[in-house]
């Protein structure tokens, strides 16, 4: 995963994971997300009965349940105490919005080309994943945005003062979405990132040193290195995690340079820096092949490594928080492991913030918000019911929803699940009842604040205009992180950065910016200052040592021509 873009994770980031597995983990890891709203999903639809006379009849369609369902009958309502939550929820907006009927719609809408074909014709559902339509890349969603593969909502938004309730920690990140001042999305929940879940009992247990806000990748390597013991490895890296020791030092960012004097606008260079790259691939491949501390595979997803965790046969995973605030019951969650250890969540598992680099550079944590998309086929009223049903469920309905939960479980776990630790809305916490710190620990919640306190770095997607036009594959990267993860002996690591050079730019060739050569440059400019600045006040050792004179003696020749 290029540093690039953070939005990996996400994803996410999701993190977020692309590709075969990127699918069945987005679906997974929203659904945990949502919590009880997905307890409610079922077939069939709600016709909605009409108060007054002369009510508009406007349909709306939603997949599975995502991100709001049907009514769920009246023996699901009674066979689950959350779907009935929702259920009386969903009644109270539906009694305020006469004649409005939600019906399912069984689309894929977790598979970038299906839901991208759909909305080309015309067939897609009313809301959908927002950030799917660019495959979790936000500078492809804002270009599947403006070729018009969503609504623009941006009066919607206005009516119903979305902004104004956002919590602090995500206005930063959601004002970055507005295309030329206007929204074609709606945000829908919020997380502070990835960081690395670790067994707090087995390295307690051993004596080895817990991590701290400002540890590094060798701090992780002696870590993974000293919880291997037997056939437990000591952390479990799917592809992104497998660079991310190479990102936190900046790896593809300064190997990306702009290049307004070709049809692209960037070339790649690995090698002139080959002398700080060469010992980042040889420290993973270290862990991997001689420490023998590492289960790596590029294709590993989230399940895997949730369920090897479960298991003990690996004490850390590299993944995006929400996962550690997994409700009891599920899936390999850490509650249930440490119910089965019959000790607090707190003494059994933790989470920290991803490791920094070199100079202290750090930006591999960061808050996300993903996106509710609308389909470009909705009129005005369609919009406005759509906005209104999602506004009404992430405030007063999430209030109710997380109250009658309580009423009926007394865990807060299963109240602050998933993404609900930080609600997207601002005061909520304060409505509900009980608290994220009783649930999982005053521990794990103050370094998730801390998290969400990060400043957000400079993303090459919030500084350019949406790119219209197809461009070179990742590929040749992905396969180069595959080899370095998988093939033994001694590589010649300086000529595959070169070969990575070579390959990168030859393909760039093939293709053509959208963007003009003036338009990129200044667009370039605003984007490297904006850098500047953030280093400056956030990491003043490693801009001074490092970013300082890269850009002054790479980027900024580039850009005068």
């Amino acid at each position: 995963m290029s540093d690039r873009d953070t939005t990996g994770t996400a994803a996410a980031g999701p993190a977020g994971t692309t590709g075969a597995t990127g699918t069945t983990t987005r679906r997974r890891l929203l659904t945990m997300m949502a919590g009880g709203a997905f307890a409610a999903a079922g077939g069939g639809f709600l016709s909605a009965c009409s108060k007054g006379s002369g009510a508009a009849n406007i349909t709306l369609t939603t997949n599975n349940g995502w991100p709001y369902g049907p009514m769920p009958n009246a023996k699901d309502q009674k066979a689950n105490p959350g779907t009935k939550a929702y259920a009386d929820v969903l009644k109270a907006w539906l009694d305020e919005n006469p004649g409005v009927t939600i019906k399912n719609s069984t689309l894929d809408v977790w598979n970038q080309q299906t839901l991208t074909t759909a909305l080309t014709g015309g067939t897609a559902p009313s809301m959908f994943p927002g950030d799917v339509i660019g495959g979790w890349n936000r500078a492809n969603v804002r270009a599947a945005m403006s070729q018009g593969l969503a609504a623009e909502v941006t009066e919607h938004l206005k009516t119903y003062k979305v902004e104004e309730k956002l919590a602090d920690y995500v206005k930063p990140i959601w004002e970055k979405w507005a295309i030329d001042g206007k929204f074609y999305a709606a945000p829908w929940i919020y997380n502070v990132g990835t960081g690395l879940h670790y067994r707090i009992d087995l390295i307690r247990e051993l004596g080895l040193k817990e991590p701290t806000p400002d540890w590094t990748w060798d701090d992780v390597r002696e870590l993974a290195k000293g919880l291997s013991q037997g056939k437990r490895k000591g952390i479990a890296l799917q592809g992104w995690g497998l660079n991310a020791g190479l990102s936190a030092d900046g790896m593809d960012f300064h190997s990306t340079i702009p290049a307004p004097d070709t049809g692209w606008n960037w070339r790649w260079d690995y090698t002139s820096r080959a002398d700080t790259w060469v010992p980042l691939i040889e420290r993973m491949r270290a862990m991997i092949f001689e420490d023998k501390s590492v289960l790596a595979d590029v294709s590993l997803g989230d399940g895997d490594l949730l369920a090897a965790f479960f298991r003990g046969d690996v004490a850390m995973h590299n993944n995006t928080v929400i996962f550690f605030a997994s409700a009891p019951g599920g899936d390999n969650a850490p509650a249930d492991l440490a119910k089965k250890l019959d000790k607090p969540i707190e003494e059994v598992v933790g989470w920290m913030t991803q490791p920094v680099g070199g100079n202290g550079r750090s930006t591999s944590t960061q808050g996300q918000c993903d996106l509710v998309g609308f389909s470009p086929d909705l009129d005005d009223e369609q919009l406005d019911k759509a906005i209104s049903l999602l506004t009404y469920m992430q405030g007063p309905g999430w209030v109710k929803q997380r109250t009658a939960t309580y009423e009926h479980t007394k865990d807060p776990k299963h109240v602050f699940d998933g993404a609900n630790i930080m609600p997207l809305y601002k005061d909520l916490v304060d409505q509900a009842p009980s608290s994220p710190d009783e649930a999982w620990g005053k521990p794990f919640m103050d370094q998730v604040r801390r998290a969400a306190q990060i400043p957000i770095a400079p993303n090459e997607a919030f500084y350019f205009s949406p790119e219209n036009n197809t461009g070179p594959t990742t590929t040749a990267r992905d396969d180069m992180s595959s080899r370095w993860a998988n093939e033994r002996g001694n590589l010649d690591l300086r000529a595959d950065l070169a070969k990575l050079d070579q390959t990168r730019n030859q393909q760039a060739k093939s293709f053509t910016s959208s963007r003009s050569d003036e338009e990129f440059v200044k667009s370039a400019r605003n984007y490297y200052e904006a850098h500047d600045a953030y280093w400056k006040a956030n990491a003043p050792e490693y801009h001074q040592n490092v970013f300082r004179d890269w850009y002054d003696n790479t980027v900024l020749p580039a850009l005068k021509g």
